[in-house]
């Protein structure tokens, strides 16, 4: 055998593994062929949530309508609640870890099969140091905004599980 027929070999037996086993790029998914159109219905149509779930939508070659019309899918959003629990305190009585809740629910409404509900939730530890509170805050910012990209996430995971 040739060196050019082991090299087709072995790469032809990696291609047939890595698709056997069901490998797909992050941040796509396999949404129902019916779910090429949508409209994203939110009380706040601009909020960080909605314009990520348009842009990961529009990634995965799903058209997203400004306005709704009829027999096109609706994905109503409701408002998002964030909330944070306290974990432990310092000795001084501080607040020293968080518990940061992101929660997000809605449902997917298709004309004539009815509504599929979509629900959210979401939990990150934050560790507070009173002596730093500007970079305290904007590391909260950030878990706030990375809390947001894994909420559009698991949204499109339940959105590729409804079919009808």
């Amino acid at each position: 055998m040739t060196l050019t027929t082991i090299r087709f070999a072995v790469i032809a037996l990696a291609i047939s593994l890595v698709s056997a086993c069901g490998f797909a790029p992050r941040g796509s998914y396999m949404l129902d062929d019916k779910l090429t159109q949508i409209y994203v219905s939110s009380s706040d149509e601009f909020s960080p949530l909605v314009r990520e779930l348009k842009r990961q939508l529009a990634q995965n070659n799903v058209a997203v309508f400004e306005f709704p019309e009829s027999g096109i899918p609706t994905l109503h959003l409701r408002g998002e609640d964030i909330s944070k629990r306290t974990l432990s305190l310092f000795e001084n009585g501080q607040v020293a870890e968080y518990e940061l809740s992101y929660q997000v629910g809605g449902y997917l409404q298709v004309a004539d099969q009815g509504n599929f509900p979509i629900n959210v939730q979401l939990h990150r530890d934050f560790q507070d140091n009173p002596l730093a509170a500007l970079a305290k805050q904007r590391e909260r910012e950030l878990l706030y905004s990375e809390l947001r990209v894994m909420a559009a996430d698991q949204i499109m995971r339940q959105l590729a599980t409804v079919s009808w």
